[in-house]
């Protein structure tokens, strides 16, 4: 053969080393797990098998990840895997692929309770398995592995028989499985602390609580699911974290839209509603209405072409009888109807007033003169607190700090709503349209755990709350369920 002969055919080869080795995506931290569509295109109960999977190998200081069981005797029911459809590279001499997960043979035994039975929403069809390959020369429980991949099989409507699905193949680098055993079993507040400030998650300190609560003694586990689903979406807040702290602004917080204005005035006689709030008598309106991440919005119409020489603001307050100038404010230009999405948590008693623009030190804009305001916002009030059916007991949803919350009358008269109510729990949904078991992820409580409202009292109930960690969004419902998962009282959807 020729010297250009044998450079083409070495080169022929490299390019398909090339390509074999990028066929399969690498998945080198847990971030890079977020991106996967797990629920959607990838079964989630991948996720528990691959904690099973980094929890039960070792991984020494060299990085060399060592298998504690034999997958020659069928552990766990491995067994070997031949790569017949070239899914993954050819096999270098003394090495083999094993694969692991088939929950339909003998492994229900070895495997633990999380994977073969799981928690509802992680069931799965018995499609996810684990890839892992072996260095034959090596034998007992010292086996070492040196590539291990999550996998899933084509479904049965693509008729592709039992082969493994290219596209939803991935290679598990050493660094992510070192990141899964930081999860290991556990439930102490301090382990959880630890956890969600060292992989930057949003989890607060309420909604972990709710995971120690739900997940017991599998805690982390609990947690590395609610980072690796919850908030796979989350890579902009990480950027966030990662920009360099901003100066800190001194002045007021607002936005400002800088209008050209011809010197008119409004009109001045006002006239006072039954509620408390101020209307112009050319029909302007304001409102405080749900907004974007769980904030206050401020609608305004009908504002008048008459406006002073400087112009007019909407200004947040934080109720009726607030009377300082509140730090949020926008100047609305010459907008006749318009919204504004403010940063303010949405609470009860919030109120948005129109201002004059006033100008201080030549060009800095203030507020200025009251010139009318809207009502208070509202959470719905008790009559609107719906009944659960079978008991003197009543569901209410409400909105405290932009979260869904929901409060529960219970008839003094009524002593044994404990135990009547000790299988029982309140669900959030985004919308009615969701099925029972749709609830948002971890929003949910046990009836009994509901605390001791501190701001209703009421002389014929008791009444309880609880504040979920779930945005409040128009559409949002709370769900009173009983056993066995039957739905006793639904809300009306947030905003109807």
């Amino acid at each position: 053969m020729t010297m250009s002969g044998r450079v083409m055919r070495c080169c022929a080869a490299l390019l398909f080393v090339l390509v074999s080795v990028s066929a399969v995506q690498k998945l080198q931290s847990i971030n890079d797990l977020k991106k996967i569509n797990f629920g959607q295109s990838v079964p989630k109960h991948t996720l528990l098998l691959l904690y099973w999977f980094a929890n039960v190998v070792d991984i020494n200081n060299n990085h060399v990840i060592c298998l504690t069981f034999n997958p020659n005797n069928n552990d766990y029911g491995s067994h070997h895997y031949g790569n017949y459809e070239q899914l993954l590279d050819p096999l270098p001499r003394g090495y083999q692929y094993y694969t692991v997960g088939n929950l339909n043979v003998n492994s229900h035994e070895q495997l633990p309770g999380y994977v073969v039975a799981p928690r509802t929403e992680y069931v799965g069809r018995n499609m996810d398995r684990i890839i892992f390959r072996v260095r034959q020369q090596n034998t007992g429980r010292s086996m070492q592995t040196d590539q291990v991949y999550i996998t899933q099989h084509y479904e049965t409507s693509e008729q592709q028989g039992t082969r493994y699905d290219p596209e939803q193949t991935y290679q598990v680098s050493t660094n992510l499985l070192r990141q899964i055993r930081e999860f290991s079993d556990g439930e102490h507040q301090d382990s959880l602390w630890d956890l969600r400030n060292r992989f930057g998650s949003s989890a607060d300190d309420h909604q972990l609580g709710q995971i120690r609560n739900t997940w017991g003694n599998l805690a982390c586990l609990g947690l590395l699911l609610f980072i690796v689903i919850k908030e796979k979406h989350s890579s902009n807040k990480q950027n966030k974290r990662a920009q360099p702290p901003a100066r800190r602004n001194t002045q007021p917080d607002f936005v400002i839209n800088i209008p050209e204005y011809q010197p008119k005035t409004l009109p001045r006689q006002n006239r006072m509603k039954t509620d408390g709030s101020w209307n112009l008598r050319d029909g302007t309106q304001l409102k405080v209405t749900t907004g974007k991440d769980g904030g206050a919005r401020i609608l305004w119409e009908n504002v008048t072409e008459n406006r002073p020489k400087n112009g007019v603001m909407v200004v947040l307050f934080k109720n009726q009888r607030d009377q300082e100038a509140s730090k949020t404010f926008k100047c609305i230009g010459d907008s006749y109807s318009g919204s504004w999405d403010t940063s303010v948590p949405l609470n009860d008693g919030l109120q948005a007033r129109l201002h004059k623009v006033r100008i201080q030190w030549c060009c800095f804009k203030v507020v200025g003169e009251e010139i009318c305001r809207g009502p208070e916002f509202k959470n719905p009030t008790a009559d609107r607190a719906v009944n659960i059916n079978g008991y003197d007991a009543n569901l209410q949803l409400f909105v405290k700090d932009g979260k869904a919350c929901a409060r529960l009358f219970v008839k003094k008269t009524f002593r044994s709503w404990k135990s009547e109510f000790n299988n029982s729990w309140v669900g959030f949904y985004a919308s009615a349209a969701k099925a029972t078991n749709q609830y948002e992820w971890w929003q949910w409580q046990w009836a009994t755990k509901f605390k001791c409202s501190t701001d209703v009292q009421s002389s014929i109930h008791d009444v309880y709350e609880y504040h979920s960690g779930m945005t409040i969004a128009p559409g949002v419902q709370a769900r009173f369920i009983g056993r066995p998962e039957v739905v006793k009282a639904c809300t009306l959807s947030w905003g109807s």
